[in-house]
């Protein structure tokens, strides 16, 4: 079987695979709207898929799926933002049952829940002949599509892979959308790569299960919250907050370093001490992206 650029399959050296029972994850969503693709876009008599609801990609994976359908959509808005921090931020999970037989999806996010923006996915899978309906696809030719891993392992995401712009904060990431890739590779149902090829996974899949399978979306860094004991959760201080000049950051662990971001997600200054001079900015939302020795967190600050 041909071999692609990018990290392989479970259980093989380099793979990007995470487990469900990974430590790296601290919250599971809990909130999802699903519209539905149909089972096979080319024959709408067929009808849409129907496997399983919205609630089943609540919580831990478990193999308990809402499926999309071609070209299905699943929204999530977040109760916790995600933050941009070191390596993957979040995965998602799929259910496929081997390690080739992978349904695709996009992955978008969003800092407001209207501008969303793609992760730049690339296909090298070829698009001159159709995969059938459990044809195989080489997870190392697959990169930045959820469902690149069989069930019980995500597929991790890094914001750091998303261009800059002002339209996106990738330090609070509120909504998250799953997008199935329509594996037909033939005009006009194709699902593009950011190369422009057709992305080609198991087609037709005429059943009420069709489409990418959302099982789970584990959570890695999240604003104030980066580890589940609650004595975790409430080692950091901000005070006074909101502030008119003078920030303070207390902790139970050494801080290492504090970064102050903008609205934007732009960096405004590295700071030396746990004492935060603010009186040079103007009014508004900013954060500070507080490092540790054990965790990091990103905590919104007001000034007035």
């Amino acid at each position: 079987m041909s071999q692609g650029s990018f990290a392989p399959a479970v259980g093989n050296s380099g793979t990007l695979a995470m487990h469900k029972d990974s430590a790296s994850f601290v919250a599971w969503i809990g909130n999802c709207s699903v519209v539905r693709g149909f089972q096979q876009i080319d024959d709408t008599t067929l009808g849409k898929a129907s496997q399983g609801n919205s609630s089943d990609s609540f919580g831990k994976a478990d193999g308990v799926v809402v499926s999309l359908g071609d070209g299905g959509v699943a929204t999530i808005a977040l109760y916790q933002q995600i933050f941009n921090g070191p390596g993957s931020d979040f995965a998602v999970f799929e259910n496929g049952f081997n390690a080739t037989f992978l349904e695709l999806a996009f992955v978008e996010v969003s800092s407001n829940g209207i501008d969303f923006f793609r992760f730049p996915a690339t296909s090298q899978t070829q698009d001159t002949l159709q995969l059938g309906s459990f044809g195989a696809v080489v997870a190392s030719e697959i990169n930045n599509l959820a469902g690149k891993y069989q069930v019980n392992y995500g597929t991790p995401f890094d914001l750091d892979e998303l261009p800059d712009t002002v339209l996106l904060n990738k330090f609070a990431i509120t909504h998250l959308r799953i997008i199935d890739v329509v594996g037909n590779i033939s005009e006009p149902f194709s699902s593009k790569d950011k190369h422009g090829n057709s992305i080609n996974d198991p087609w037709p899949t005429p059943f009420a299960s069709s489409g990418f399978d959302l099982d789970a979306i584990g959570l890695i860094h999240v604003n104030g919250i980066n580890s589940m004991s609650e004595n975790e959760v409430n080692s950091i201080s901000l005070f006074p907050n909101p502030t008119e000049n003078v920030l303070n950051v207390e902790s139970n662990s050494p801080i290492q370093a504090i970064q102050l971001i903008d609205i934007s997600g732009k960096s405004i200054s590295f700071e030396p001490s746990s004492r935060i001079n603010l009186t040079y900015l103007p009014s508004g939302i900013y954060f500070a992206r507080i490092t540790t020795k054990k965790q990091t967190y990103v905590r919104k600050v007001v000034k007035k």
